[in-house]
């Protein structure tokens, strides 16, 4: 049960730096890919998927689920909301766009995701990111 509880509250520290909005900040004109990133702000990016990939396979299957959640608290250990924090960009506009860049790879994860059991996609590589939709036109511009 303890161990339950810290995977639980591990996500939604290593979520912390993404809910933090850059207010007052302009947006950069193009997106983020994978490959722009800082070799910590990859591996934030990376623990995110397979924290959702093993809630995944914790819905279909609890305790297999609930024993890949608690490995992960262990493999990972106490360290890594402090090392997750620290690989954090401090620069408002960065985090702002590693954040955008994260959402967009949960959005292409989520369709294998809802087709998989969750165990099968642990051991693979991050999907592309889905292309950042075009702003609509606003009605009379």
């Amino acid at each position: 049960m303890p161990t339950r509880f810290l995977s639980r509250r591990l996500f939604f520290l290593l979520l912390l730096p993404v809910l933090i909005p850059a207010v007052g900040c302009e947006k950069n004109d193009a997106p983020l890919a994978l490959s722009d990133l800082s070799g910590d702000e990859f591996v934030y990016v990376e623990r995110m998927i397979i924290l959702e990939r093993a809630k995944t396979a914790a819905l279909l299957d609890r305790e297999t689920g609930d024993a890949l959640l608690d490995s992960l608290a262990v493999a990972w250990g106490d360290s890594s909301f402090p090392l997750t924090l620290a690989g954090a960009p401090r620069n408002p506009l960065r985090s702002e766009a590693v954040g955008t860049l994260l959402r967009r790879v949960l959005e292409a994860e989520q369709e294998s995701l809802l087709t998989s059991n969750g165990l099968d996609r642990m051991n693979q590589p991050l999907p592309e990111p889905l292309p950042e939709p075009e702003p609509e036109a606003l009605p009379g511009t």
